[in-house]
């Protein structure tokens, strides 16, 4: 799912299926009764968590009617249970005040220390997320939902990193949480049976950036930066014509001239 897009919004996506990587690698297999936790380990990660179309949001059934006509891997093996499914909401609905959310104004930003300056502008976001355990029975399914819930709850999970590309840079840029009270719901869709559901949905607070640079033949910094930035003041020359000093400022600080 890696995008090299500017702004794109499915990096949120991306970085979340990280987070629960991360997760996945902490999860404890449990006892006897509910070996197919196990199982749900032994699978690969494709295999195990997999994203849901954003139309099925709230559609828990449509969601597991889907996941059973999914024919990436081996037959009869990328549809076994236990898996967890996503899918995310891809309405716009802006961040309020109250989260950090006004849409500040373009300003200009570097994105490494002492590098090349590039216009930057942020928007922030809601977006609502909801998870899928399904099981072929209870045991399984509250494990993997309690072990997902303690995890949201540890004070460093409640961010995530989706990683922006432009040009030659990766840019980290946090995602929040809104909670991490998680409540799971039991949802037993009509005629199927035999089959545990677990449904959770989490908010986040999404901070999307946009970078611009120079376009091709306009002024720029002359750095072999990947794309190069806009030019930048290197020297301020200044004469006080009362006093008949001078002074130039650079970055290195201000250079105080001798009387004329």
């Amino acid at each position: 799912m890696p995008r090299t897009l500017n702004g794109s919004f499915d990096q949120i996506k991306a970085g979340f299926s990280q987070y629960l990587s991360r997760w996945r690698a902490g999860v404890y297999p449990d006892y006897v009764d509910t070996k197919a936790v196990q199982a749900f380990l032994d699978k690969p990660f494709s295999q195990a968590v997999i994203w849901a179309a954003a139309r099925m949001v709230d559609d828990a059934e449509s969601m597991l009617k889907a996941y059973q006509k999914n024919d990436n891997g081996p037959p009869g093996k990328s549809t076994l249970f236990p898996v967890l499914l996503l899918a995310m909401d891809d309405n716009f609905v802006g961040t309020g005040a109250d989260w950090g959310g006004d849409h500040i104004a373009r300003t200009m930003q570097q994105i490494e220390e002492g590098g090349s300056w590039y216009g930057h502008k942020q928007v922030m976001q809601d977006r609502r997320l909801q998870m899928v355990i399904i099981a072929s029975e209870a045991g399984t399914a509250q494990s993997l939902a309690a072990q997902l819930s303690s995890f949201i709850k540890e004070p460093s999970n409640r961010y995530f990193d989706a990683v922006y590309e432009f040009g030659q840079y990766k840019v980290p840029v946090p995602q929040t949480l809104e909670s991490v009270r998680i409540d799971w719901m039991d949802v037993r869709p009509e005629g199927i049976k035999n089959i545990k559901i677990l449904v959770a949905d989490l908010t986040l607070k999404c901070s999307i950036p946009y970078f611009d640079a120079p376009g091709e033949g306009q002024p720029n910094d002359g750095s072999t930066n990947n794309p190069p930035g806009y030019p930048s003041m290197r020297e301020v020359a200044h004469t006080d014509k009362f006093t008949h000093t001078g002074s130039t400022t650079t970055n290195s600080g201000i250079d105080w001239g001798k009387p004329e």
